[in-house]
């Protein structure tokens, strides 16, 4: 049986990797999982029927990771992308490997996030991960989760023993079939915040451009690079093997302005307003205009602004280059999702 070490086992996206692990028709995976508490220990356990073998720790109990890596066949990190201590452990456990082993690492598309600015607006630059590779690959410390990046891509070119893929999600929409949080950050949080600022809001104009993905169909894309990964298929890996959680278009034309299968935060941010004014939930559905640094203490969050006040556009080019085939794509199904995360929220 093949062995899977995974982190974030009981968060978003990683309860949804280990749904997809243990609903496999293709494969039998024995699955060990990083987690913090008994609690969680206990919680997974009962809601995977035994299915899963929990680890005890954190990400700063770097042995712990260690051994728990020298034992995987596959591991899937999908807890902070901005942990260098655990990053530099996976890197030191996978550079001494001598077994096939396969890592598949998350990011986010922040990283190709440009700067907050009360004068920028729409932008008509735009992401593939595979013609913008280089770009990619080449991008400043500075930006959001690249010295997490940097650390995970330089790994098969040191053991070519281990087979590396990056998935960078975009905007994470949908609830996912996972076993404790089973909703997102991005949107969700934008909507807590609009309550309690009794207004919604958008980081100054909020006309910046964000591509988005369904959670169960990030899904699919991290089994899929699994799947082709443990059949031996020769698709990306390394410094190529970069897949963002995006949707791609047929012959587009790329103009400063969303397409069907991107958002604008302002058009988010009227959504929320016209949703929380229908509920009764704040008094009005006109959008106020915050900046960061009000946003950072409604808030108390200093990567929120980042969020909400940002350009990130992408392209999921090598996903579908390697069979990606997405089934929820419809903006109907995206603008709906925020309905569904607000009634997420008000039960809890």
């Amino acid at each position: 049986m093949t062995k899977v070490f995974l982190t974030g086992a009981t968060g978003y996206i990683g309860g949804e990797v280990l749904y997809q692990l243990l609903n496999s028709k293709d494969h039998q995976f024995e699955v060990s999982a990083l987690v913090r508490s008994q609690a969680k220990a206990d919680l997974l356990v009962k809601k995977t029927d035994g299915k899963v073998t929990p680890i005890l720790g954190s990400l700063d109990d770097l042995e712990v990771i260690k051994s728990a890596v020298f034992d995987a066949d596959i591991v899937i990190n999908t807890a902070n992308v901005d942990h260098v201590p655990s990053a530099q452990i996976l890197s030191e456990s996978l550079l001494l490997k001598k077994t096939p082993t396969i890592l598949i690492h998350t990011s986010g598309t922040s990283v190709v996030g440009d700067d907050l600015s009360a004068v920028k607006g729409p932008t008509d630059e735009v992401y593939s991960d595979i013609s913008s590779i280089a770009k990619i690959n080449s991008l400043p410390d500075e930006q959001p989760h690249r010295p997490v990046d940097k650390i995970i891509l330089d790994i098969q070119d040191q053991n070519p023993n281990v087979k590396v893929a990056v998935v960078c999600p975009s905007t994470i929409f949908g609830l996912s079939n996972g076993y404790d949080k089973i909703n997102s950050v991005q949107i969700p949080d934008l909507i807590r915040y609009s309550i309690k600022n009794k207004q919604a809001f958008s980081v100054y104009s909020g006309a910046y451009i964000w591509s988005h993905i369904d959670i169960k169909d990030l899904g699919d894309l991290y089994y899929l690079i699994l799947d082709s990964f443990l059949q031996k298929k020769n698709i990306p890996s390394g410094k190529e093997g970069y897949y963002f959680g995006s949707y791609t278009l047929e012959n587009e034309t790329v103009k400063a302005e969303p397409s069907e299968i991107e958002h604008t935060w302002r058009q988010v941010s009227q959504k929320i307003a016209d949703v929380l004014l229908s509920r009764g939930l704040i008094p009005t559905s006109e959008v106020v205009d915050l900046t960061p640094e009000e946003i950072v203490k409604l808030s108390g969050d200093n990567f929120a602004p980042y969020y909400w006040g940002s350009n990130s556009r992408t392209r999921g080019d090598n996903g579908k280059k390697i069979g990606f085939a997405p089934k929820y794509t419809t903006l109907q199904r995206f603008w709906d999702s925020i309905e569904i995360d607000l009634d997420h929220i008000l039960k809890a």
